[in-house]
């Protein structure tokens, strides 16, 4: 049998859901977050509680949209009023949270600055605006470097 690392994405992806179904001992949690872009040079990011540099997001509330989530988590997290531009796409991962193994899905919007200066709320330990260059360096997670490579690709959509 094949190393799960070289099968497709695809069936990655169904098998970790079979998996989820079959182990009630697995939450599943869905949130969603933005790339605020502002000025095609300036990129914002937050320092979650971990001092890892990461984007802005949160759970998607009960009768929330992803969008209206991803939005109201960026204001909340930072301070900062953005407008949705388009979807990225969305990253899952698993985590361990008070003993509870954790499946979540983050979505992804590419989103354009509209106002605001940066402060951190008391979820976040920092928040501010990085060059696109300084950014990438600072992001750590794979699914956070994956997914503003594809904010970067898509610039274009930005006015």
């Amino acid at each position: 049998m094949q190393d799960k690392k070289d099968l497709p994405s695809e069936i990655l992806r169904n098998l970790t859901q079979a998996t989820i179904k079959k182990s009630p001992s697995v939450r599943r949690e869905f949130s969603a977050g933005g790339v605020v872009i502002k000025e095609k040079r300036e990129v914002l990011l937050i320092k979650n509680p971990s001092n890892i540099w990461t984007f802005p997001k949160g759970h998607i509330e009960k009768g929330e949209t992803k969008e209206q989530a991803a939005l109201r988590e960026v204001k909340e997290e930072t301070n900062i009023d953005a407008e949705i531009v388009d979807y990225l796409g969305e990253i899952s991962y698993f985590f361990t949270w008070g003993g509870v193994k954790v499946y979540k899905t983050v979505y992804f919007f590419l989103m354009k600055y509209v106002a605001g200066i940066p402060v951190p709320s008391w979820e976040v330990k920092d928040a501010r605006f990085f060059p696109i260059e300084k950014a990438k360096q600072k992001l750590k997670y794979k699914g956070d470097k994956e997914i503003f490579e594809k904010a970067l690709q898509k610039m274009d959509l930005l006015l």
